[in-house]
């Protein structure tokens, strides 16, 4: 990780740093119900069920600990949330021994009292160390918290993406980004980072939208591939993350980069156009009458030609297995429609798959495109709408002026130098 600082961050504020005595408070708080729902889980015979609960007790010790605003110090916070994780764990395993002798009808003996210590021992050490394991596992949450002058370096490296991945351009956009534009995820639905002017939204599924000024802004930290990117203020306060393959990722670095934003180990090949963006040089007729195009390459389309024969093959196995093997007149009207469904599903799969080295190609004729992606959709328009270019990964996205995405050129079609050879002649880097 950088050892990049900011000295003009605040490093004294008392509210910052919390308190020993809340920590603890939090810690206690956090150990009475981790203990009360395992002993309501033994209560139902759940036993196995709060066993295994015990992986879960340091991370919700540390959020009570958190919640209460303990001390920003790792010793502090280690040492109390791990000794009121073993305690949990321990005062759990007495107190359900302890139970058991109440609601017995028989008095105990001193017998009674060595056997039941003779069963309740190895438990004690199974449920404290699970609980330490746990801890240890979800310590970086609370890593973050305590160190807090690292913390925006711990969330970044941490990763937790999900469904994205933290692919960082090689290059900018050429030309400056709008004043208001959003980030948001190319595959699914939820996070998303809005621009608006000199303030920014971070919008989260089912939490409050935060707002922030560019001013609030005292650095970035670029996470790796399984990690993110963080934004945060001067008490190094994480304002918002995103990765880096979300749409117009590279016009948000852009933007950082303009306003002077301090980027750690930011690439070298980053740097922030001119303000009159002159218009690109004009076009020979030669290029003019270009006529090309471009499919996918041999080896590609062999390699989704296997999985389509393969997933196609596979479905035919399921019928024969299905229909021919079983009494399929016994099954449930239910049952007998999903098998359907999967066949159809695992068939039809088969087929998209045959099709995608075929159809996947990029037509260029003088300045018209057409773009047609590995499912079959099609895209037509002129190179001269094209404004910037951005890389992911198995895809190359072309933007028009307002940053609306023109379409995805597969990053897998043969002889991808004359594709960039031919868009450079009109002032577009690839």
């Amino acid at each position: 990780m950088s050892n990049y600082y900011n000295t003009s961050h605040n490093e004294v504020s008392p509210e910052l740093q919390g308190s020993i005595l809340w920590g603890i408070l939090g810690g206690v708080a956090g150990m009475i119900v981790c203990i009360l729902v395992m002993l309501l889980c033994s209560l139902f015979r759940m036993s196995s069920f709060s066993t295994m609960l015990q992986l879960f007790v340091g991370l919700v010790i540390g959020w009570f600990y958190r919640l209460f605003h303990g001390r920003r110090s790792k010793t502090a916070a280690y040492v109390t949330v791990g000794s009121c994780t073993v305690s949990a764990s321990v005062l759990w395993v007495v107190l359900l021994a302890l139970l058991s002798v109440l609601v017995s009808p028989v008095p105990f003996t001193a017998a009674d009292w060595g056997r039941l210590w003779g069963e309740i021992w190895e438990l004690l050490l199974l449920c404290a160390g699970l609980g330490m394991i746990g801890f240890f596992l979800t310590r970086k949450s609370l890593l973050a918290y305590a160190d807090w002058k690292r913390g925006p370096w711990h969330v970044a490296y941490a990763g937790g993406n999900g469904y994205s991945y933290n692919l960082l351009p090689e290059k900018l956009p050429a030309v400056n980004p709008p004043a208001y534009f959003a980030l948001h995820s190319r595959f699914a639905p939820g996070t998303r980072l809005i621009v608006e002017g000199s303030s920014l939204r971070w919008r989260r599924r089912l939490r409050k939208d935060r707002v922030f000024s560019i001013h609030d802004i005292a650095g970035v930290v670029l996470g790796p591939g399984n990690g993110c990117n963080v934004l945060y203020d001067k008490n190094y306060q994480v304002l918002a993350k995103f990765a880096g393959s979300m749409e117009h990722a590279d016009l948000m670095f852009l933007w950082l980069l303009q306003r002077e934003i301090p980027i750690v180990n930011a690439p070298a090949g980053w740097h922030s156009p001119d303000k009159d963006n002159p218009e690109p040089e004009p076009v020979k007729s030669s290029v003019l009458r270009r006529q090309f195009v471009l499919r996918m390459k041999r080896s590609t389309g062999i390699g989704f030609a296997v999985i389509g024969c393969f997933m196609l093959l596979l479905g035919l196995a399921l019928f024969l297995a299905v229909f021919l093997l079983t009494d399929v007149s016994a099954l449930p009207m239910v049952d007998r429609c999903a098998l359907v469904f999967l066949e159809l599903a695992e068939m039809g799969m088969g087929i998209v798959f045959l099709r995608i080295g075929k159809v996947s190609r990029v037509e260029v004729d003088g300045e018209q495109m057409r773009v047609v992606s590995r499912f079959g959709r099609a895209a037509e328009f002129s190179v001269r709408d094209v404004s910037s270019v951005s890389r992911s990964l198995g895809w190359i996205v072309l933007y028009n002026r307002e940053f609306k995405t023109l379409a995805k050129v597969d990053s897998y079609l043969e002889d991808m130098e004359r594709l960039k050879e031919y868009m450079a002649s009109y002032g577009i880097k690839m």
